[in-house]
Parts: structure tokens; sequence; C-alpha cells
């Protein structure tokens, strides 16, 4: 078994059997997480950069040239109700090597919804990002890092996996450029997953020169789902053809699967 992806499932059962609850102002703990075991893996700390909320016109668009220009992939967690209006910014986010996870369809807080509609949350995003991109979608994280035993549980048993971060640029706060890139190059360590935001422009303006930092660090960019040992999407990039108007209707529950957790563990 892929050793990060184990280390993860361990931290992911402590947290559980715990019954923390994680918020968006914490700061999760920073760990050492091994890479896959194998020959292929190149000698260098890993390193994720997320992006969640979008996508937004313009603002995502300036990010994903950035990305382009510096030869990194991200993984953005996009809100369904965002890929509705803007499926063509989806399109153009797996188009470019991305990753496009899910963040509900709603943006709204999973712990004081009940089970159907947390899972109607998740399904539609999943659908949607299926239907635009050819690509199906198990990684999410929760609105605000807010999650129970509850949600946790319902999610990893319909076959989810639960993401948060380790390093919190705090962008969506006003953080200026300057402090964003501190605490990115003062946080950061091998398999660090970086939060941020796709509609924030001092987010697009710290990035290439933290990208470049990290580089000279020798950190290697990858996803989300390349970080924890996940299967690819098959068939990469399979755009759908985008309909006038996208009706996509409540999804069912899926069928239960065995759970598994990838979720670093926060602190206050």
């Amino acid at each position: 078994m892929i050793l990060r992806r184990y280390h993860a499932i361990v931290l992911g059962i402590a947290l559980l059997l715990s019954g923390a609850v994680s918020h968006s102002s914490y700061e999760p703990l920073r760990h050492q997480w091994p890479r896959p075991d194998i020959s292929l893996t190149p000698p260098h700390p890993w390193i994720a950069l997320t992006f969640d909320d979008g996508p937004h016109p313009v603002m995502t668009e300036k990010l994903l040239a950035v990305l382009k220009q510096e030869g990194v992939p991200g993984t953005f967690f996009v809100v369904g109700k965002m890929a509705v209006r803007y499926p063509g910014i989806v399109q153009e986010i797996a188009r470019e090597g991305n990753e496009v996870a899910n963040h509900t369809f709603s943006h709204m807080n999973l712990t004081r919804m009940d089970n159907q509609r947390v899972l109607n949350e998740l399904g539609q995003t999943r659908s949607i990002i299926r239907r635009l991109t050819g690509q199906d979608s198990v990684l999410f994280r929760p609105p605000g890092g807010d999650y129970t035993k509850r949600t946790l549980r319902l999610a990893t048993k319909a076959g989810y996996h639960m993401v948060l971060w380790s390093v919190l640029t705090k962008d969506v706060s006003g953080a200026s450029v300057e402090a964003m890139r501190h605490r990115i190059l003062r946080r950061s360590s091998d398999g660090a997953i970086v939060l941020m935001h796709s509609g924030i422009p001092n987010t697009i303006e710290m990035l290439p020169g933290v990208i470049e930092e990290l580089r000279r660090q020798g950190y290697h960019f990858v996803t989300v789902s390349q970080l924890l040992g996940l299967d690819h999407p098959s068939g990469g990039y399979q755009p759908a053809p985008l309909p006038d108007r996208p009706v996509y209707p409540m999804a069912q529950r899926p069928a239960a699967s065995s759970i598994s957790f990838h979720a670093a563990v926060p602190q206050s």
C-alpha cells in the first residue's frame, strides 16, 4: 500500500475517534508524509497548491495563466453553482492539466444539513464535474473546513475523500502578499497542502515569487491526488458539449464503499 495514503488513513481514523471538529481558522499540524515508494518518484519534497470557491470570471483565468506560465499544477475545489454559471472556466482548468475537485454545490455549512442534503451537495457537484470534464472526482473539501463525525462518516461511506490543508494563507481574510509569502515559506514541508482562493488578487500577485522560491528549495509541485497516492481520473480531459441551460438533477446516494480518510489533522 502506498505509504502516504496509509499515513493519511491512520490520521483520519484518529481524528474520527477523537470527535474533533475543524474550522477554517484552525492551523493543522504539519506532518512529514513519506512519498509513495516507487522508483519513478523524484527525490524532492512534494507540495500541492489548492484553490477554493471558484470558478470566478477573469480572476480564475488570470490564476490559470500564472500556473501555466510557471509550469505547475493546481487542485481547484470548485463550487457547483459557480461551475454551472461558468462551465467554460471549469473546462479550461481541466484542459490545462489541473485537478478539479468538489467544494459542494451551494458552499453552505455541511454540519447544519441532514444526511440527504449533504449527499446531494456533494453528488450534484460531482455530476457537474464529470459532465464538464469527463473526469470523476471523489475529493472534497467542506466549506470553511467545517465537519463532524456524522458528515465525515456519511461522505466517506459514499465513496468521497475529505481533504483539508496544512498551510493556511488567510488570503480570503485580506492577508498581504508579503504575509502570505511568509506563511507559505515558513510552514511548508514535504507533503504540504496549501489553501488559497481563486478569486483573490493578492494570491495571484504572490504566486510567481513563492513558486520560484519553493522550486529553489527543491519542491516538486503535484496535485492532491498525486500527493495522496490516489488514482488519476481515467481518460484525461474529455470536454462535454455545453447546454444552453444546464440542468443537473439532485444526485442519489452512491453505493456505500469502504471508509478511507485523506485529511490533515487540525488543532486550535
